[in-house]
């Protein structure tokens, strides 16, 4: 059974979604039920529902002190979400490790784009949630923020720049 958190819904589901395409039932946090139908593709997954139709790029990271992460790119509003960690029955979060910063981490881009503005430089501190650059995507611009506290060991990109999806953008001390 997959538990999980989608936007502001706290979902179930009520059978494991296996294979390229198929149909499960989702137990919502008010106790609805709603039947969901999904299709992968070589990015990740559509998925309709009752309220319309919604595209994932899933992007898996193995981790060297623990269980693999997920990054998941909602297609529809270029909107990242990192650092997930799919947990079986009975896990807590502190038994897969996924809050220790990690030494030398490198920032990479999730999606193709252009460089519009830098907004740190090499050797300076950072706080989680800072914005270290703004990168334009889809006709959208997007600031992108520290996954953690620390200091900016290289600047990897220039402004103007366009970067492919998974180009380092900078790293970490």
């Amino acid at each position: 059974m997959i538990k999980g958190r989608v936007g502001n819904w706290n979902i179930e589901f009520l059978g494991s979604p296996t294979g390229r395409s198929g149909e499960a039932e989702l137990r919502l946090e008010n106790g609805t039920v709603e039947r969901v139908s999904w299709l992968r593709d070589e990015q990740g997954i559509w998925i309709e529902t009752a309220r319309g139709c919604y595209g994932f790029d899933v992007r898996k990271t193995s981790q060297e002190d623990g269980p693999p992460k997920y990054e998941v790119l909602n297609r529809r509003r270029a909107r990242v979400v990192s650092g997930l960690a799919f947990l079986r029955t009975g896990e807590s979060v502190d038994s897969v490790g996924g809050t220790r910063k990690k030494k030398g981490a490198r920032l990479k881009s999730q999606m193709p784009g252009k460089i519009v503005r830098i907004l740190v430089k090499a050797g300076e501190p950072v706080k989680k949630g800072q914005s270290l650059l703004v990168m334009e995507a889809m006709k959208m611009e997007n600031e992108i923020k520290s996954p953690q506290d620390g200091a900016v060991r290289e600047v990897r990109v220039t402004e103007g720049q366009a970067v492919e999806t998974g180009a380092e953008l900078l790293s970490f001390v």
